[in-house]
């Protein structure tokens, strides 16, 4: 090989270094900036690559992060059917990893973690009763902690503010309403409505809110009256309306003016009567109100919860029909039908 030829390689080598080296800089600011947008994925920090396996580290490098994350999904459901806890752990630390913006891997770990793991500690006999509580609450912080990290990939997603606020709000967890309500405010925040509305009925329950709540479903109304077509937003309105400490010039509905009859208004009330006792929810003086209604429907003792302690619901006007009246038994969607023919404003949470 002639020097000359040798001499031009050496120039052109070291032209693409010198370029090379000239454009790192701005690849690299290039490659961040798309990595605050969320169009490239984070970088892998050194602790989780060391906590890859051979296949994992291989599909990182290979750039199937998403499929890998798929596959240890697949096996972080074996490792919840086993209830090996540590392992589904570890697992879901690896997919998110991965994958940290999608909602579905750290919803699906949280919820593993704080409602699977927990339940399996507090009913799990193996243990004493001192044991069982200290790990129930240990899986309810790793969940929480699993939240919380999802968030900070993704502090706007409403659904992970959700997750959150739900899991502290569930009465057979060990409710923590405070967290609760800091979380589903956040999710209220984006506009939806039944997040709105669990926001109230979360502060609702939380003594000393009751007027910040009566408030908010009062702008929830301004907004939409749509709201009001739900039995337990018409209902728990209605009871905030009672409060003694509301301001003087407050506006305190009518019974007519939130329920469309009166029959409609006690079988909603009754219902939602259950919740005070079982979850807390405001009373204000609702049982002043049933039983005005309850004198004025003749309501069977059967169904009047001051006379007949029960945990039942009330699903139609069958505590109307007297003792000696056939009940009426229909299929399911015929129930329904007739149900929305007598409760055209019925809807759900």
């Amino acid at each position: 090989m002639s020097s000359k030829l040798i001499r031009n390689l050496i120039v052109v080598a070291a032209g693409i270094a010198g370029t090379g080296y000239l454009r790192m800089p701005l690849e690299q600011k290039f490659t961040e900036d798309l990595r605050e947008r969320k169009i490239v994925q984070p970088r892998i920090s050194a602790e989780s690559w060391s906590r890859m396996g051979q296949t994992s580290l291989a599909g990182a490098f290979g750039g199937l992060r998403s499929v890998m994350a798929s596959m240890l999904s697949l096996q972080a459901h074996e490792d919840f059917e086993d209830q090996d806890w540590p392992a589904l752990e570890r697992k879901y630390d690896l997919i998110t990893t991965l994958e940290p913006y999608n909602t579905f891997y750290w919803s699906h770990g949280g919820w593993h973690l704080a409602y699977n793991g927990a339940a399996w500690a507090k009913t799990n006999r193996d243990f004493s009763p001192v044991r069982r509580l200290a790990l129930e609450k240990e899986f309810l912080e790793k969940g929480n902690a699993f939240y919380e990290r999802g968030l900070e990939f993704m502090p706007e997603d409403e659904e992970l503010w959700f997750e959150r606020g739900a899991m502290w709000s569930n009465r057979y967890k060990r409710p923590d309403l405070p967290r609760a309500a800091e979380s589903l405010k956040k999710a209220a925040s984006f506009g939806n409505p039944v997040y709105q509305r669990r926001y109230l009925y979360v502060i609702a329950r939380i003594p000393g809110r009751e007027i910040e709540a009566y408030d908010g479903a009062q702008k929830l109304l301004m907004q939409s009256p749509r709201h009001l077509r739900v039995p337990s937003f018409r209902c728990l309105f209605f009871i905030l309306s009672t409060n003694p400490a509301l301001p003087e010039d407050a506006l305190r509905p009518k019974l007519g003016e939130i329920f469309r009859t009166k029959e409609q208004a006690y079988r909603e009330l009754y219902n939602y009567r259950q919740r005070v006792l079982e979850e807390n929810f405001y009373a204000g003086q609702i049982d002043e109100v049933m039983k005005e209604l309850i004198e004025e429907l003749k309501v069977p003792d059967q169904w009047n919860p001051f006379k007949t302690r029960t945990t039942r619901r009330i699903h139609d006007n069958d505590y109307l029909r007297k003792e000696d009246e056939p009940k009426m038994i229909m299929p399911g969607w015929m129930l329904k039908k007739e149900s929305l023919k007598k409760n055209p404003l019925g809807g759900s949470q």
